[in-house]
């Protein structure tokens, strides 16, 4: 099979998802019918189904659906806003601190469901009236929360890591605790960023100590969730698969005990959960199918092959991925751009020296700024679709949080240490 057949169909694929066909139905036809191409449609469908089984035949696999069914439990509760409580608790009396309080409380409630769009859904809807209240403009509040939201990808349970851990067979334990590192050096940087994006400055209302006890009793039992999720897996006491099942029983006890959550709101968290899980697990199918399907024509080693002696290095190399990850994530969701891109990146990076634990944390951060890229990056959508803020008012306010994890990105492939040192130190269970 030639290359030129090859391009045909990878642009027959982008056609399929540009014309709103389901994207694990463009991967699945795009890999049939490379297959059938290279031994005919008979043997063809026998491969097809056997990649596909095996793909998904994996008990590392269960974390995402165990964490996604978390995630909807949370949102079923609304402890979002007792989340959002204890962060302006927490905050004090720094100036901007509401603007602060939003960046912690994504940087919690990412820490518990592993998704941006997710996160940015559930703060925004408590914190963009609350930041309209104090005088936020609509596109400093609007970047704040779609900002923030995209710690989702990073912090641990990060599905893309999930993804990129089984795809690459690289640990997800610790490629969760590499996140730890980056993920607080950008929760502070945002933060920093928040407390001189609004001008004149807003304090946080004081709080006495009768006012706060009852606020950090009803915040504390979520917020401690995203610890014990880190902790338990660097002190090797469960996998990330046992802590998806822990976490998933606690918010569900926690949820039941405050009377947050009944039969009905758990079967409907469940039902979304399963669309959800079935739908990112069909695109890991598929598209393990096609990357099996791009070993076998050899297109990887290739492609690592040829950009190994670039001219320009290493650093050229890198950029190129960086660039090509983000211009691909800027029109596809995350899990989905994890699947498609890393068969073909992973050796190449292999190629120019980059550890599989850093790697995996450079493209989480790299897809974090593919979410919030104008004109169409995921969290944008999503915060003007739950506001009365047009996408173009954030198009300028969201560039310092796009230049910060920009600037991550690269500090991560110039200091290796940022996510390899806390794993070299981790206990295994």
């Amino acid at each position: 099979m030639g290359d030129g057949s090859l391009f045909a169909l990878i642009l027959g694929m982008f056609a399929l998802m540009a014309l709103g066909i389901p994207i694990f139905v463009s991967i699945g036809v795009t890999a049939f019918a490379g297959l059938a191409l290279m031994f005919g449609f008979n043997q063809a469908a026998v491969d097809f189904t056997s990649f596909l089984w095996q793909s998904l035949n994996r008990f590392e696999l269960v974390t995402i659906p165990l964490f996604i069914f978390a995630a909807m439990l949370v949102q079923a509760a609304s402890f979002g806003d007792e989340l959002f409580e204890f962060a302006k608790v927490c905050i004090g009396a720094v100036p901007n601190g509401l603007g602060v309080a939003v960046i912690l409380t994504c940087a919690i409630f990412a820490g518990i469901t592993g998704s941006s769009p997710v996160t940015a859904v559930t703060v925004g809807l408590i914190a963009l009236p609350a930041l309209a209240r104090e005088g936020y403009s609509d596109k400093v509040r609007g970047a704040l929360v779609a900002g923030g939201g995209t710690l989702g990808i990073l912090l641990p349970p990060s599905l893309p890591l999930i993804i990129y851990g089984v795809l690459t067979e690289t640990s997800i334990g610790s490629l969760f605790i590499a996140t730890v590192i980056p993920g607080l050096l950008l929760a502070l940087m945002f933060s920093l960023y928040a407390i001189f994006a609004h001008r004149p400055a807003v304090r946080v209302k004081r709080y006495s100590w009768a006012q706060r006890v009852p606020i950090i009793r009803r915040g504390l039992p979520v917020a401690i969730l995203p610890v014990f999720i880190i902790g338990s897996i660097y002190f090797g006491l469960v996998t990330p698969t046992e802590t998806g099942a822990v976490a998933t029983v606690y918010v569900l006890a926690l949820g039941l005990v405050r009377r947050r959550l009944n039969v009905k709101k758990i079967l409907d968290a469940g039902r979304m959960a399963a669309l959800t899980s079935s739908m990112l697990l069909l695109i890991f199918g598929t598209g393990s199918v096609f990357a099996r399907y791009s070993a076998l024509l050899q297109l990887p080693q290739q492609i690592a092959g040829a950009v190994a002696n670039l001219p320009g290095g290493p650093l050229l190399v890198f950029t190129g991925i960086v660039v090509t990850d983000l211009l691909l994530g800027t029109f596809l969701e995350s899990g989905a751009l994890t699947i498609l891109t890393i068969p073909i990146f992973f050796p190449i990076a292999q190629a120019i020296g980059i550890d599989p634990v850093q790697f995996g944390v450079i493209i989480a951060v790299n897809q974090e700024i593919a979410q919030i890229h104008p004109p169409a990056g995921l969290n944008l959508v999503t915060v003007s679709a739950i506001s009365d803020i047009p996408l173009t008012r954030m198009m300028v306010s969201i560039l310092p949080f796009i230049a910060i994890e920009l600037v991550m990105v690269y500090a991560l492939y110039f200091f290796p240490q940022l996510t390899l040192f806390l794993p070299s130190h981790m206990a295994m269970p």
